[in-house]
């Protein structure tokens, strides 16, 4: 080697983890972004010139940066100046933050909030009117398949008694037929696009606080899940959709910072093939940050009573959900994508939403050679002779460990006669499909290291219940895989989600030992990050 590594790291490097288990190393070097040694510490440290700087990282482990796999980047960033309800103990409480809001808002201005659930409104949704009085309001609910809309809101939108149900979605009303302000599934794309959202400058602060606050946890890359809808784009790329656009908008705060996929609604696959963008691809003039997957959605979901299902639900109403899309219309978008090179990410979270999904790919065309597998969202409910279709057909199963945890009594209420069916993911894994792991935040925390915890276990770490169907858990090695080499392979990035010689120099120095990762008890869920690196260049230190 001509010149020495400009970083070397001694700890317990982890330089990849899989269904094998982990292959580790004693010390890294790191020069020009990239993996340059790697084995025993006497060995790299030999390798070392005066100007190579040295991080003794004693027991730490050290592992190849998290990627989440499933993220709403810019809808994370919007939520830190949003009315947060998750934690809302009843409907009272959700009224009184909304009022709260409400009395310190600029006049004539949007309320916007997330969180709510079923039962913060089983009471009705009058405490929420009047606490936003004349004021356009805009609450998503918890899952972000329902949402409530204000009176002024659903003015503005032009919603009233006689607005029919959209395609895919429901309006619903009380026993006069009027509209409650509660809207399911498509039905939210009629107030959507009326929304103040934070964009352009007004996003700045709030995304540069979220970067931090991944960082800080040993993220370094994520996947940008995408939208509903192309209509709420702004800026150069407001074809592509909000999200996208938004985060385009202010690439020179995330690129190098963070390793970022970014995707599309699927209505935006022509104008992204009219501009030649293809899945994987980097985007011009970025060093970190490439063109994803295009977002269709197949179903609800699970709080909503919309994820579509093959028997009724056993709670509720008992129905089957919601298909958003026909099998006319998933063939004619695969159609689309294979044309332009672009891969789909499908949200299916119900057994016949997964079911629909499996038999649309069959149909289709193959993909490009160059062209990553497609990726099926969620995928939370599967009939046993589905799992291993996901394997034979190419489809990524991007999943998100934290659900199973946060979900666990929904599933014991709503789907009492199948949960063993449900968040399958030791069946997906013996049937040799990837899992590509994430947070679907702000639904969820981002906390990749509580995700980890609930792989492992499919409970929370305050949950002192025993761990649920723990005969579909992922070991620890797994469930590190599926958090960084998973969605590398996902992505077709063979540099990425390790620490082989010749990769990216992503990683996080831990703050827990390699042999408490390896225990994967509640001290797992407490890791954070002490340095975390991302194209070989510090972002983070504690």
């Amino acid at each position: 080697m001509t010149n020495p590594p400009q970083l070397v790291i001694r700890g317990n490097v982890v330089v990849a983890a899989g269904g094998t288990g982990l292959k580790t190393a004693e010390a890294i070097g790191i020069a020009d972004g990239r993996v340059v040694l790697l084995g025993r510490w006497d060995e790299v440290r030999r390798a070392a010139g005066r100007g190579t700087r040295i991080v003794d990282a004693g027991d730490a482990a050290v592992i190849p940066g998290i990627h989440d796999a499933h993220i709403h980047l810019a809808g994370l960033a919007r939520a830190r100046r949003a009315v947060l309800l998750d934690d809302a103990a009843d409907g009272a409480e959700v009224a009184r933050r909304l009022a709260g809001a409400a009395a310190v808002a600029p006049e004539g201005g949007w309320l916007s909030g997330r969180g709510w659930n079923e039962a913060h409104l089983a009471s009705g949704t009058a405490a929420l009117q009047a606490a936003v009085g004349e004021r356009p309001a805009f609450l998503s609910s918890h899952d972000g398949h329902s949402a409530w809309a204000s009176a002024a809101a659903r003015h503005l939108a032009g919603i009233g008694s006689t607005t029919p149900d959209p395609t895919g979605g429901r309006i619903e009303r009380d026993e006069h037929g009027e509209p409650t302000g509660i809207l399911r599934e498509t039905a939210l794309d009629l107030v959507a696009p009326h929304v103040t959202r934070l964009q352009g400058d007004s996003l700045r602060g709030p995304l540069e606080e979220t970067l931090d606050e991944l960082a800080a946890l040993g993220v370094t890359g994520a996947t940008e899940a995408g939208d509903y809808t192309d209509e709420n784009g702004s800026g150069a790329d407001a074809d592509f959709g909000d999200s996208y656009s938004s985060l385009t908008e202010v690439a020179s705060l995330i690129d190098g910072r963070l390793r970022l996929n970014l995707g599309i609604p699927a209505d935006a696959i022509p104008a992204a093939a009219e501009r030649g963008m293809r899945t994987g691809m980097p985007l011009p003039g970025r060093h970190t940050m490439r063109f994803g997957w295009a977002k269709e959605y197949a179903d609800g979901a699970l709080g909503s009573g919309t994820a579509a299902l093959i028997a009724p639900r056993t709670c509720g109403d008992r129905d089957t959900g919601i298909m958003r899309v026909s099998p006319e219309e998933l063939d004619a978008l695969l159609a689309a994508s294979r044309r332009a090179g672009i891969a789909m990410a499908i949200h299916a979270i119900g057994d016949r939403a997964a079911r629909e999904v499996l038999d649309a790919v069959a149909r289709a065309n193959p993909r490009g050679a160059a062209v990553p597998h497609d990726r099926m969202e969620h995928a939370q409910l599967l009939q046993p002779a589905d799992a291993p279709r996901f394997a034979s057909l190419g489809i990524t199963a991007s999943i998100q460990p934290i659900h199973a945890a946060a979900d666990r009594d929904l599933v014991e209420s709503c789907w009492g006669d199948r949960q063993d069916n449900a968040y399958a993911w030791r069946a997906l894994v013996d049937a040799g499909a990837l899992l590509a792991a994430g947070s679907d935040a702000p639904v969820e925390s981002a906390n990749p290291w509580t995700g980890m915890f609930a792989a492992v276990h499919r409970r929370l770490p305050t949950d002192g219940r025993e761990d649920w169907r723990p005969a579909q858990a992922l070991s620890v090695a797994e469930a590190l895989g599926a958090y960084t080499l998973g969605p590398a392979r996902a992505i077709g990035a063979g540099d990425e989600g390790h620490l082989r010689v010749g990769a990216r120099a992503d990683l996080a120095v831990l703050s827990i030992s390699l042999g408490t990762l390896l225990q994967a008890g509640e001290g797992v869920a407490g890791a954070r990050s002490v340095l975390t690196i991302v194209d070989g260049r510090e972002v983070y230190r504690a």
